[in-house]
């Protein structure tokens, strides 16, 4: 059966560009997945996805026209149900005849150890590629579907955008699949003004080559490589670097937004420089997606851009001319807001923020700054902090919600709250933990350098998460509209560097100002602390997961009592470095049979060792060794020096092993059982103040 590649495009109305590549990939999957099941490509084969802003298309190699056709073997009933005593077939016979489509003289007989029973041959005939994918393209497409999806005609069909073209090929030959009201045929349409097309495709494989003709990169891959080619090669003609906290984001997001990407060099007023760079790097990214340059000696941004435009011009000059009038204003806007705000101080804002809502039964952000000023000031001394200048930065922190450059760029809160304090005089201290304090906003970014950046932000995001949690607001599969993983990751990675502050204490801390405005009873203020204390756990083996940290390491350690986030972590990289020992396992070994000799009895939990009851050899010696190591456990542990712990316990294995296969710990002698189960209970409860290796499973 001969096997083709399979095209399928659907030419829409543009394409949000953050919606692009998801969209792309679950068209590309979904239609995989169809053919995989249905047996018309193997596993070996791979979906190609492609998208533009105009369009979300799949190229498949290898798919076969049509499925096999089969032969299935039917068992029907036994002969001797099937036949009366007259030898005439029975209801159940009949039955069978017809469902197979055959007299049941045309059946035949399928002899068993169990006896003999009608039986036929069915010929199954294989569906072909059209039925089968015209099915796959409906569910695949109303999956693709979302609350944001539009309606574009008298149908109830929905989709992101609307449909205009549809495209469905198997090498040569179109399928006759319609979708949207649409028949599929073989053309396509090109870039908007370079090339509109139609363009009909000869072969479903031709599909990228044809759209290269018409001035349309289809692969997001190709598309992308051709923008960071063409800006560092600007980059490189003028002298001058990419502002690198933006240059990754904006490549992705221009790439989502060009057909055929074509990079060109503006220049803005250089008096706007006076503007703080954070604002006019967000005016030129949001509003006209540019790429920021600085100089590569002072680092200083320059009165330059890069900006991708989705047409190659023969008139360049007037092209860069117009996006440079276009982000004028823009600048212009970031200019007088910076001017502007600077006449409202940002301590005389501070009041104004009882007005602002930060969650309708957790009242105002004035409302919880009141609150973290009762917490962060409180956790100084542990942070190393100044209290007077934690408060003092947290009564300015939050104020600069209220400015209007903030209220145009949102990702500027904190950022230009820094800038309106030294503005205004304040401290640099002052002002790096007004920005600090919201670090870090993801799990890979840097941590607050500022002390009371640390103070106020542990207080804030211990304060959002108890709130909100407590008024039955936690977030429920994928939906958190309040960002509460975030809040509670960037919680989780302060308190890692924090080994005196715990995190139940911490929690307590934040519950008590919310308890008393909200009046919160005794038995919902520890269930809420309950849930925030398990859902920091949660955050906090999914950031070591992504450290490199094993699901059984990070078991084992969460088997222990939690105190500090920074001991949880430090006991978790003490396991880890404990795998590759070669005793390792039989040391886990040893560690289930402790876990489960002491969970058969509680029995003389508080009975100590007595030496002149031990009577074999192996378990005197194990004690000799326990006793001779245990001071230098308990100082190692005392001194949170688990690596140094964990290997004083892993030469334990040995007479361990030894104790275990010469010593009957269940002695029928009640003293000596006891005796020996103070000793392996003396040994286990060493283990657990690192972890329970019996999770490691190894």
């Amino acid at each position: 059966m001969s096997k083709q590649t399979l095209l399928i495009e659907l030419g829409c109305e543009e394409l949000p560009a953050a919606a692009l590549p998801a969209q792309s990939e679950a068209l590309a999957r979904g239609i995989f997945d169809a053919l995989l099941d249905a047996g018309l490509v193997d596993s070996t084969t791979t979906a190609r996805p492609l998208a533009t802003p105009r369009r979300l298309a799949v190229l498949i190699d290898g798919v076969a026209a049509a499925q096999p056709n089969q032969t299935i073997e039917r068992k029907g009933p036994s002969v001797q149900a099937a036949f009366d005593d007259a030898g005439q077939p029975t209801q159940a016979a009949l039955g069978f005849a017809n469902s197979v489509g055959l007299d049941v003289a045309k059946l035949t007989r399928l002899k068993t150890d169990q006896g003999e029973w009608l039986a036929a041959r069915v010929e199954k005939v294989g569906q072909d590629l059209t039925t089968l994918l015209q099915e796959a393209l409906e569910v695949v497409v109303r999956k693709m579907s979302s609350a944001k999806s539009m309606r574009w005609q008298t149908t109830d069909d929905r989709f992101l955008r609307p449909v205009r073209w549809l495209v469905v090929m198997h090498g040569s030959t179109v399928l006759p699949v319609s979708l949207f009201g649409l028949e599929a045929h073989n053309a396509t349409h090109g870039h908007r003004v370079h090339a509109p097309g139609p363009w009909a495709i000869p072969q479903a494989s031709d599909y990228p080559t044809v759209l290269a003709n018409a001035f349309v990169l289809v692969d997001p891959n190709q598309r992308r490589q051709a923008i960071a080619d063409q800006i560092h090669a600007l980059v490189k003609e003028n002298n001058a670097e990419f502002d690198e906290q933006t240059v990754d984001a904006l490549i992705t997001e221009n790439t989502h937004l060009t057909e055929w990407p074509q990079a060109i060099m503006g220049q803005f007023d250089p008096a706007f420089l006076s503007v703080p760079e954070a604002a006019l790097i967000s005016a030129m990214q949001h509003h006209q997606k540019c790429f920021a340059l600085r100089d590569t000696q002072s680092k200083a941004l320059r009165s330059e851009f890069i900006v991708i435009a989705n047409i190659e011009s023969e008139d360049v000059a007037a092209m860069r001319s117009g996006f440079e009038r276009v982000i004028r204003p823009r600048l212009a806007d970031a200019k007088f807001f910076w001017l502007q705000d600077q006449k409202t101080p940002l301590d005389q804002r501070r009041e104004h923020l009882d007005a602002v809502t930060f969650q309708k039964d957790l009242g105002s952000i004035g409302a919880k700054v009141s609150r973290l000023a009762e917490t962060a000031p409180g956790l100084a001394d542990a942070i190393g902090a100044e209290p007077e200048r934690v408060n003092h930065s947290l009564q300015l922190s939050k104020s600069d919600l209220l400015t209007e450059m903030v209220g145009e760029f949102p990702e500027l809160q904190g950022i230009m709250g820094a800038q309106y304090a030294l503005a205004a005089g304040e401290e640099p201290a002052t002002a790096q933990a007004i920005e600090q304090h919201y670090w870090p906003k993801a799990s890979t970014d840097p941590l607050p350098r500022s002390k009371e950046a640390i103070a106020i932000g542990l207080a804030d995001r211990a304060d959002t998460l108890i709130g909100i949690f407590g008024v039955g607001l936690k977030p429920k599969g994928s939906k958190d509209p309040f960002a509460l993983r975030r809040t509670a990751m960037g919680l989780v990675r302060l308190l890692e560097h924090q080994p005196t502050l715990e995190l139940a204490e911490l929690l307590k801390m934040a519950l008590t100002p919310i308890a008393r405005q909200l009046s919160w009873d005794e038995a919902h203020q520890q269930e809420t602390l309950a849930d925030v204390h398990s859902f920091c756990l949660d955050r906090w083996r999914s950031y070591a997961l992504d450290q490199g940290i094993s699901t059984a390491t990070a078991n084992a350690a969460l088997a222990v009592p939690v105190s500090s986030i920074s001991d949880l972590s430090a006991r978790a990289n003490a396991i880890s470095g404990l795998l590759s020992h070669p005793a390792i396992e039989r040391l886990v070994a040893a560690n289930k049979r402790l876990a489960n000799l002491l969970g058969q009895t509680h029995h003389g939990e508080d009975v100590g060792v007595d030496e002149a009851r031990l009577v074999e050899t192996q378990e005197k010696t194990l004690f000799a060794q326990w006793r001779d190591k245990q001071t230098r456990i308990d100082q190692a542990i005392g001194e949170r020096n688990y690596d140094q712990a964990m290997g004083e316990l892993v030469e334990l294995a040995d007479p361990l092993d030894a104790f275990f296969e010469h010593v009957m710990v269940m002695s029928d002698d009640a003293l000596l059982q006891t005796n020996r189960l103070a000793l392996l209970r003396e040994m286990r409860a060493a283990f657990l103040r690192i972890g329970d290796l019996a999770q490691l499973g190894v």
